[in-house]
């Protein structure tokens, strides 16, 4: 069965009819109710007589000849169809005394005489059980009634709830209450001692929006006939009631074919009697419904509000077409913009074409990069390098990476030692840190002629050291620059005669291999597996070395997510 029970709703919790009331309806299920004993549970509630006789009057059944007495009732309308009349007042004038404040009691009784109506004409349709169909009809969304009796505070959302389709407002139900009126309708039927017919149908007239259990109508018990029955004229109450009129008169066409096969004339015409019908049940049942417009009106209105979300959707177009326009200009605007910092952030570094035992490279993942490398030669020859990789991505990693260059720069012509260096810019870093962004550093000074160096490495990936016989990795032995102040370094001291000193960053570590399908992800390349592009070109010339390595990025590795820099320093 469709739905949840509400969180707190128990059984207990339903409303029960009076005395009177439960001893009519307990009576006319039975198989041998009297008409002289009916006639007398009847008559001792004059406004459930008059009622009835008021119905019986109207055009609703559309007899020729008055019906003054319930006896009289029985004869020209039958004993079932009388039965089952009679539960639909019962039903509903024990719910209409719990007084919902805010609620429009009116517009939901009219909704339900409408699927009542609609029910009935229905079954004559598709030859169903028309004694049952109104009283089905009339019952099937009760349980909505009980929901909000029992959260009155909620009431304001019923007129929301009833200008949307049968499918979605049964999706707000359960947002709203945690339950639905199919389920708490069938519960109330069923502590009722309600027959079972309703209870099925009731509980089961929303599964028809369930394509499966449309397709699967016709293998299944009688009952379903009935709840085929409501499910179209849930949809016909829709028409008139909800926003999308069009939408619900698509989907009754669609699913009256489906069901019963029946054509859109015929739903169409069936469409045309209901706001005539509404009114006269309405004032035999003494429920206001006001002046029903017909069902050529209800069309107007649906085809005005096509028109009219026709021109709001051209201009919508047109506002968009005008909002991509100016994304474009703007976009324009800021990739010339992006350009200019791109340069101003290359200028930053080095030329290194400038020096014979030095070669680098930096490949953006995106526009502006957080990465960097830089060096610098001293008059009396010593070259001071580093290489770097800022937290973050973007704008802000690529002002940082600035920042840091800029640092470096001025430190070095004014310190000697690579360690003070590091701990100046620490310092100046934790001052002014942002955000919690760091630094990982490498740094060094070198001294080509007598091929010493000293290297200092905070929070930065292992550099290697390779030559013929042995590969030296510089581990690092301190936290990022930016992490913790008042920090002082020690740095370490190599030759790199004969070898060549390997500086780089994550970007390569980390990128993915590609696999053998178009898009697939392998493995990170990893420390390891860097090595050994290192390695396999280690007898290049740098310049070679360099061209190789780029190679295999493209053809070996999926497109960058992370930027991508490289340093070499080569003593040989």
């Amino acid at each position: 069965m469709a739905g949840v029970f509400y969180r707190d709703f128990q059984p207990e919790n339903l409303p029960v009819p009076d005395g009177r009331i439960m001893q009519l309806i307990q009576y006319v299920l039975r198989d041998d109710a009297q008409i002289e004993k009916l006639t007398q549970l009847i008559s001792v509630n004059p406004a459930l007589t008059a009622q009835l006789l008021g119905l019986v009057n109207s055009t609703f059944f559309g007899f020729r000849q008055q019906i003054k007495t319930i006896s009289d009732a029985v004869v020209v309308v039958g004993m079932e169809s009388l039965r089952n009349l009679i539960l639909c007042f019962a039903v509903k004038e024990t719910l209409s005394k719990n007084d919902i404040p805010g609620f429009d009691i009116d517009s939901f009784w009219e909704d339900s005489i409408r699927r009542g109506v609609a029910a009935q004409q229905l079954g004559y349709l598709v030859n169903g059980p028309v004694e049952q169909a109104f009283t089905a009809g009339m019952l099937q969304d009760i349980g909505l009634l009980i929901l909000f009796s029992m959260e009155p505070d909620k009431a304001d959302r019923w007129p929301l709830l009833r200008l949307n389709l049968p499918v979605n407002r049964h999706e707000m139900e359960e947002a709203l209450f945690h339950s639905t009126h199919d389920s708490v309708g069938a519960l109330l039927t069923r502590q009722w001692n309600l027959p079972k017919s309703y209870t099925r149908a009731i509980g089961h007239h929303h599964l028809f929006f369930n394509k499966k259990e449309s397709i699967k109508f016709g293998q299944v018990e009688k009952h379903s006939v009935l709840a085929g029955m409501m499910h179209l004229s849930d949809l016909c109450n829709a028409i008139y009631t909800c926003h999308e009129k069009l939408a619900a008169l698509t989907e009754l066409k669609k699913q009256s074919k489906i069901l019963f096969g029946l054509t859109d004339d015929k739903v169409e015409s069936l469409l045309f009697l209901l706001p005539g019908q509404v009114e006269e049940t309405s004032r035999a049942l003494n429920i206001f419904v006001g002046s029903q417009i017909d069902f050529e009106m209800v069309m107007e209105q649906a085809n005005r509000k096509l028109i009219e979300d026709n021109i709001s959707y051209q201009e919508l177009t047109w506002q968009l077409q005008d909002s991509l326009k100016q994304r474009d200009e703007y976009a324009g605007q800021l990739e010339a913009e992006f350009d200019i910092a791109r340069e101003i952030q290359q200028s930053l570094q080095p030329d290194i074409k400038k020096m014979n035992r030095i070669a680098a490279f930096n490949i953006p993942a995106l526009h502006l990069s957080g990465d960097f490398y830089y060096y610098v030669r001293k008059d009396d020859g010593t070259i001071y390098f580093c290489l770097g990789d800022v937290s973050g991505k973007g704008t802000s990693a690529a002002l940082l990476m600035a920042k840091a260059i800029s640092l470096f720069r001025c430190l070095c012509k004014v310190v000697a030692d690579i360690s003070e260096i590091a701990r100046l810019m620490n310092n100046e870093f934790c001052e002014t840190s942002v955000r919690g962004m760091f630094v990982t550093f490498v740094g060094g000074s070198w001294s080509p002629e007598s091929n010493e160096f000293s290297i200092i490495n905070l929070g930065h990936l292992p550099p290697f050291l390779v030559n013929e016989k042995k590969i030296i990795r510089i581990e690092s032995q301190n936290p990022p620059l930016g992490v913790l102040p008042g920090l002082t370094y020690h740095s370490n001291q190599f030759s790199i005669k004969n070898s060549r000193l390997f500086l780089y960053t994550d970007g390569f570590t980390e990128g993915r291999l590609k696999k053998g399908k178009p898009g697939e992800l392998g493995c990170e390349l990893g420390i390891k597996g860097f090595l050994v592009w290192l390695l396999q070109s280690r007898k290049l010339s740098l310049d070679g070395q360099m061209a190789f390595i780029k190679k295999l990025c493209k053809t070996q590795l999926v497109p960058q997510s992370d930027d991508q820099t490289l340093m070499i320093l080569s003593g040989e």
